[in-house]
C-alpha cells in the first residue's frame, strides 16, 4: 500500500513538473526600475558579454541612412546608451529624469538585439516586439493616463463577426465601459481605426485604449462609450496568431492593388455591433477616428456615409480633396459636432493635413486642427485619442479644461 502511494505521489509530481516545464526561476533582477527622481535603471546579467547597450525611445534619436530599393533615405532611429558592467556580470544603465509617458526599449548584446529577460511587459508594433514601461511623473500627465489605477474598469473583448461583403469571418476588439455587463444602458460608439501594418490589436496594445478610457471616464472627463477597433485590412482576418490565413504584417502590405476598401465593408462592422451591443444609435452617438491609414479611412467613411458620423477624427492621416469636393460638402451639410484633424509638426502628413484644413476653411466648413510636436509616432496618437475622447458625445462640445500632458518631444502640452 505504501509502495502504491509512493508511486502515485511520484506520478503526480512528474505531471506537475511537466505541466510547468516552461517556467523558470526568473532572473531575480529588477529591470527596469523607476526611481523616485523619475530616472530609470536598466539591468542585464551576462558575465560573458563584451558590450551591452540599451536602445529606446526615451533616448535622443539618431539619424540612420538606409537603402530602400536603391534609394538612400535617412530616418530617426531610437537612441543607444552603454551599460556598465558591475559585480557578478550585471550590467547597468540609469537614464536621465523622464517625463510621464509609455516608453519602448530593448538591449543590444555584442551587437545582437535582445529583449529584457527581467521585464515581462512587451508589445508588438507591426512585426517588431519591444519591452515597454510606463512612467508617471505626476498625476494627470500622459503616463498617468496609460497606467492602470484603482478606478472602475471596462472590459476588452476579441470577437469574430461575419462580413458578407468580404465573404469571410473577421475579428475586432471591443472596449465596453465599467458597468456595461450589469446594466441596461445604451452607449454611444467610437469606431477607432489602426494604421498601415496594424490590426485589431494595435489600439488596445500600443494605444492603451482601455487604460485611457477607464481613467477619463472615472474622472468624468469622457462620457462612457463603447470603442470598436476593427481590422482595417480587408484581406487580413485578424492579428497574427488568430487568423487562419497566417497574414504577416508589414508597413507595405496593408494595402493591395484591389479596389476594395474599408468603406465597402464597414456596414458589416456596424451591423454586428448594433445587433450584439447596447448601442445608442444615430448621428449624434456615432464617432469614427483613426491614425495614419486609419485617418484616411475615417475621412473616406465620413464621405461615403455623411449622415452616419457626428464626430470625425483624423490622426496623422487625411483623405484627398480632389474628386471629393462634393462629398465634403455633404459631410458638412450635416454640421458634424466635431471634425478634428491632428498631426505632428515633424510628420510628413502635415503638408496634406494643413492643405485640407485650409481648403475646408476656404469653403466655410467648420473643422478644427491640432498641431503637436514630433512626427508619425504612437506617442502622438495616444495623446490625440486622450484629447478626442473628451470631446465626444456631449450636447455642446467645448474644449476641455487644459490638462498637463507630455508631448512627443518629452515636453509638456496643454490639452
Amino acid at each position: 500500500m505504501k509502495r502504491l502511494f509512493l508511486v502515485a505521489s511520484l506520478l503526480t509530481l512528474a505531471m506537475a513538473a511537466s505541466a510547468q516545464q516552461a517556467l523558470g526561476p526568473g532572473t531575480g533582477i529588477v529591470s527596469p526600475e523607476i526611481n523616485p527622481d523619475n530616472t530609470v535603471t536598466f539591468r542585464y546579467h551576462n558575465p560573458k558579454a563584451k558590450v551591452v547597450q540599451v536602445t529606446g525611445d526615451f533616448l535622443p534619436s539618431r539619424p540612420i541612412e538606409v537603402d530602400i530599393n536603391g534609394q538612400k533615405m535617412v530616418y530617426n532611429a531610437p537612441g543607444v546608451a552603454d551599460l556598465q558592467e558591475g559585480p557578478g556580470g550585471v550590467w547597468t544603465y540609469t537614464s536621465a529624469p523622464l517625463t510621464g509617458e509609455l516608453y519602448s526599449y530593448s538591449f543590444l548584446v555584442d551587437g545582437h538585439r535582445e529583449m529584457d529577460p527581467s521585464n515581462v511587459h512587451q508589445n508588438r508594433d507591426v512585426a517588431t516586439w519591444t519591452n515597454i514601461f510606463t512612467l508617471s511623473a505626476r498625476p494627470g500627465d500622459a503616463g498617468w493616463y496609460y497606467e492602470v489605477h484603482n478606478v472602475p474598469h471596462g472590459s476588452v473583448s476579441h470577437v469574430w463577426y461575419d462580413s458578407p461583403t468580404l465573404n469571410s469571418q473577421r475579428r475586432m476588439t471591443v472596449y465596453t465601459p465599467a458597468g456595461y455587463e450589469s446594466g441596461n444602458q445604451h452607449y454611444p460608439v467610437l469606431y477607432l481605426l489602426h494604421g498601415s501594418g496594424g490590426d485589431e490589436d494595435a489600439w488596445a496594445d500600443l494605444g492603451r485604449t482601455a487604460q485611457i478610457m477607464d481613467n477619463l471616464i472615472a474622472e468624468g472627463k469622457a462620457k462612457p462609450m463603447i470603442v470598436v477597433m476593427p481590422n482595417g485590412v480587408w484581406f487580413n482576418q485578424a492579428a497574427p496568431g488568430a487568423a487562419v490565413n497566417n497574414f504577416q504584417p508589414t508597413m507595405a502590405n496593408s494595402r493591395s492593388q484591389s479596389t476594395k476598401e474599408i468603406e465597402d465593408s464597414f456596414p458589416d462592422v456596424m451591423n454586428f455591433v448594433e445587433k450584439h451591443y447596447r448601442v445608442a444609435k444615430g448621428y449624434s452617438n456615432t464617432a469614427v477616428a483613426g491614425l495614419s491609414m486609419g485617418g484616411r479611412q475615417s475621412c473616406m467613411l465620413s464621405l461615403h456615409y455623411p449622415d452616419t458620423f457626428g464626430y470625425v477624427g483624423l490622426f496623422s492621416g487625411v483623405g484627398a480633396i480632389e474628386g471629393n469636393e462634393e462629398g465634403f460638402a455633404k459631410v458638412f451639410a450635416y454640421e458634424p459636432k466635431l471634425y478634428w484633424i491632428a498631426c505632428g509638426k515633424a510628420d510628413g502628413v502635415m503638408v496634406n493635413a494643413k492643405r485640407l484644413k485650409e481648403w475646408l476653411d476656404f469653403q466655410g466648413f467648420k473643422a478644427e486642427m491640432y498641431e503637436s510636436e514630433g512626427g508619425h509616432i504612437w506617442r502622438n496618437w495616444r495623446v490625440y485619442l486622450t484629447m478626442f475622447a473628451q470631446r465626444l458625445f456631449k450636447q455642446q462640445p467645448k474644449a476641455p479644461k487644459p490638462v498637463r500632458m507630455s508631448s512627443a518631444n518629452n515636453g509638456d502640452v496643454d490639452f
